[in-house]
Parts: structure tokens; C-alpha cells; sequence
């Protein structure tokens, strides 16, 4: 039903134009040409104003041919860095970069693959209900974009996220809740020749905090790291501060509490114990979802994948996605898999039959929502 070079094409565009996290102007704008090329109303807020960006989400409506109620697809727009100079091209069976930047397929495999749904729709004039697309800034940042969208314009209550890895077929009802923690740890500077003894090194304290924290895989359902220790100074001063940036993630509210006490606990005690001190910020970047098997949006996505010859599993995730906010306002969205591989790397790629079928399964579950 699709047009296979014309989504390769599409996609290879999209991958190609610049998109880091707050620099997304140029592909804001040429998706906001090619969706109302397609008959789209597309309206943009200010949250490019309000985190410092050069664009903001974009939000497009579709009027519906058919019955059924709204719903809505969402992708975001930015990419992770490296994402400028992107030269996407085909090798074999899959669309790569050129090793110097990664590809973009997060997510403009879901860009294209909802533009291509769309244009179909509109080809062969398949009824169908009213839709909303739903396009972000900054999700790359920690939902940033996301998080500041007013989900008051939306009318829809149920959401496709096209925007996770993993073969198509493959539907997230599940995502952890992520913390993310800042640590300044101050000691007392001294000559380190001279009079040692007379120093508390920061750094030494930094990493006595860290040895005694549980990290990466806690269990099933909770993971803690360690992103970065940084401190600036010569050889010969004892450190006098020392900054830390860790993260925790849990499917699990309770135990995500029970993890980053752990670790602020660890990092208090060890400044108690060296003389020093530490401030600590912990911020919440996003809360976490738990869906049911058989809510309506898992329930389509699942029909849909059937319809497309696919088997559907449902999986819970790691990461977060712009699903995370919405669903924690109230409308039901489940993230689908969109067969892109080796993400936030320069060996990203996507199989050419994956992205195919993620564009047929756009229109899998638009016409089974106009089915009823």
C-alpha cells in the first residue's frame, strides 16, 4: 500500500537536515510545509521561547473522513548530538550514516513513517478519524519539550508514540520514572607537598560516595549511574570541590525513592567522615507509567501489528519518552518499537523492511480506529 522509495527518500531528507535539542528551526519548519501540504493545520506553541530554543513542539490536526474518535501520533524532532551534517545512505539491506555523526532514525524513522501514513490516507482516500500529530523539541533533554506542552489543546485521549527500539510489532505499556542528581562535594584546600594532612580533597570524598552506592542494574526494574566526576585543578592542591552527576531510574515509584536515599545517604556520610560537605539537588525529570495489556491504545497497536503480519509483544522499557508525560496527564499512550538499531551512536542504522513496516502500521492502526 505504501510507497517504498518515496518513505526511504522522506526519511533520508529528514535524517539529513539539522536537529540537536533546542536547535530544531529547520526541520520544525519543513515539517510544518509538508504537513500542510497534506491537508494538516498546523499551529506551533512557545516552548522554544521558554527553554531557550529555536523552535517549539508543533502540533497538527487532520479533520477525519470517517468515523471514530481522535487520536494521536507523536514523534519528536531533535536528535542527539553528534545530529548535524547527518549523509544518510543505503548499505545492503539497511540506511546508515557515514560513521561521523549518528543517523537520526531516533526519530525520524517515526517522522517519515507518519508522513508516509498520512499521504497514503490521502492517495487513496481511506476514511478516517480525526487525528492529531504531535511533534516535540528537546526530547533528547530529558522530555524537556514535552514537559512544557499544554495537553489542554489536545483533543485527543488516546496516543501513539512512534519512538523506541526494538523490531516493529513491539509495544511499550511500561517505563520507569528517572531522577536525575547533582552533587557538589567541598573539602578544604592544602598544598599537597607541603602539608597534606592540613587538606580534605573533595575528590576523595566524591569517590568514597561512589564506591559504597549500589549502580547500573539494581534489579528488574531499577538501574543507577554514575555520569560524570569533575574537578579542576593543579597536582599539587588538595582538591577543595568536586562535582558529581548521577541519575536513577525504577518501574517502581517506592524503589526509586528507596535508590536515590542510598545514594544521597552515601554521599553524606562519606562527607561527615572526610570533614567536608556536600549540597545535593535532586530533580524528578519525569514520572513513570504503568499500562494494562488490554487499554485501548496496546489493544490497537496490537491489532494493527497483527494486520501487517507482525506478531505484537508488549514490553516494558528502560527509558523514557514523551509517552511518560502524557500519560501522566491523563491521556493513554503506548510507545511503538520503530526497528531502528544502535541508537545515540554512529552506528545507528534501520533495516529498509522495518521502516517500511513501520509505515504500514501507522495505517494499520488508523484504519482500525476508523473501523471501530
Amino acid at each position: 500500500m505504501i510507497n517504498r522509495d518515496r518513505l526511504y527518500s522522506s526519511f533520508m531528507e529528514l535524517c539529513a537536515i539539522d536537529s540537536e535539542p533546542t536547535r530544531e528551526r529547520l526541520l520544525a519548519d519543513r515539517l510544518t510545509e509538508l504537513l500542510s501540504e497534506l491537508g494538516c493545520t498546523v499551529t506551533e506553541d512557545d516552548t522554544g521561547e521558554r527553554i531557550g530554543g529555536t523552535a517549539g513542539n508543533l502540533i497538527a490536526r487532520l479533520d477525519g473522513t470517517g468515523p471514530g474518535e481522535p487520536f494521536l501520533f507523536s514523534c519528536h524532532i531533535d536528535r542527539v548530538v553528534p545530529g548535524f551534517g547527518v549523509k544518510p545512505r543505503i548499505d545492503g539491506d539497511f540506511i546508515v550514516s557515514d560513521g561521523t555523526t549518528v543517523l537520526g532514525a531516533d526519530d525520524a524513522a517515526g517522522l517519515a513513517a507518519v508522513l508516509e501514513g498520512l499521504t497514503t490516507l490521502r492517495e487513496r482516500n481511506i476514511p478516517h478519524p480525526p487525528l492529531e500529530i504531535v511533534l516535540t523539541v528537546a526530547e533528547e533533554l530529558a522530555l524537556v519539550g514535552s514537559s512544557h506542552l499544554d495537553t489542554g489543546r489536545l483533543t485527543a485521549r488516546c496516543g501513539f508514540f512512534l519512538d523506541a527500539s526494538g523490531p516493529v510489532g513491539e509495544i511499550v505499556i511500561q517505563a520507569p520514572e528517572q531522577v536525575k542528581i547533582n552533587a557538589v562535594f567541598h573539602g578544604r584546600s592544602a598544598h599537597a607537598g607541603f602539608a597534606p594532612e592540613q587538606g580534605v580533597s573533595a575528590i576523595q570524598i566524591a569517590a568514597a560516595a561512589v564506591s559504597r552506592m549500589k549502580l547500573l542494574r539494581i534489579d528488574a526494574e531499577t538501574t543507577a549511574n554514575i555520569g560524570s566526576i569533575h574537578a579542576v585543578g593543579p597536582t599539587n592542591i588538595v582538591a577543595d570541590r568536586c562535582e558529581l552527576q548521577a541519575e536513577a531510574r525504577s518501574l517502581d515509584p517506592a524503589k526509586l525513592r528507596a535508590q536515590v536515599a542510598g545514594m544521597t545517604e552515601a554521599m553524606e556520610v562519606a562527607a561527615t567522615e572526610f570533614g567536608g560537605s556536600v549540597e545535593i539537588r535532586s530533580v524528578s525529570c519525569y514520572p513513570a507509567y504503568r499500562l494494562a495489556e488490554d487499554v485501548e491504545p496496546a489493544q490497537r497497536a496490537a491489532r494493527a501489528a497483527r494486520k501487517i503480519g507482525v506478531p505484537a509483544r508488549f514490553k516494558s522499557t528502560g527509558g523514557g519518552s514523551d509517552a511518560n508525560i502524557l500519560n501522566s496527564k491523563g491521556i493513554l499512550s503506548v510507545v511503538l518499537s520503530c526497528g531502528y538499531e544502535k541508537v545515540h551512536t554512529t552506528e545507528e542504522r534501520i533495516a529498509l523492511d522495518q521502516l517500511a513496516l513501520l509505515a504500514e502500521w501507522v495505517i494499520a492502526i488508523v484504519t482500525d480506529g476508523a473501523s471501530g
